[in-house]
């Protein structure tokens, strides 16, 4: 009973899907948890230097601004690649999918193309601006 049921797909395609992930998730989220309660400060240390945590670097005394305006030299090329890498993840996807199915994902392929040209077009326009690069 157990090894029929075990050779089912849709136990197969289940456990693959949704089980496995939940235990991944899991094993992620104790590990996190694990570490966060090895790392974290002990309270002796926290309350005899109340300024390690703060926002300025190095403890340092709050002297006018804590932190510079931070550049955006890169959010051109992040746009780029945030643009670009759903259709190349769809274009490897359309190389193994079944031939019955190319033409609905060449469809699908053409609305996405569509739909981030607008966004591939302002980041070139962004990533070309230079005086944005520039720190004040």
């Amino acid at each position: 009973m157990l090894d029929a049921l075990l050779q089912d797909t849709v136990v197969k395609a289940s456990t693959a899907f949704i089980v496995l992930p939940i235990i991944l998730l899991v094993v992620l989220l104790a590990t996190v948890y694990g570490l966060h309660v090895l790392l974290r400060p002990s309270r002796e240390v926290s309350s005899a230097e109340s300024r390690k945590e703060a926002r300025f670097e190095a403890g340092n005394p709050e002297k006018g601004e804590a932190k510079a305006r931070v550049s955006m030299q890169y959010l051109g090329y992040l746009i780029i690649f945030l643009a670009v890498e759903p259709a190349l993840i769809l274009l490897a996807l359309a190389l193994a999918a079944p031939k019955e199915l190319i033409g609905r994902l060449g469809l699908l392929y053409a609305a996405i193309v569509l739909v981030y040209t607008p966004f591939i077009v302002y980041a070139v326009k962004e990533a070309s601006r230079i005086e944005k690069w520039i720190l004040e």
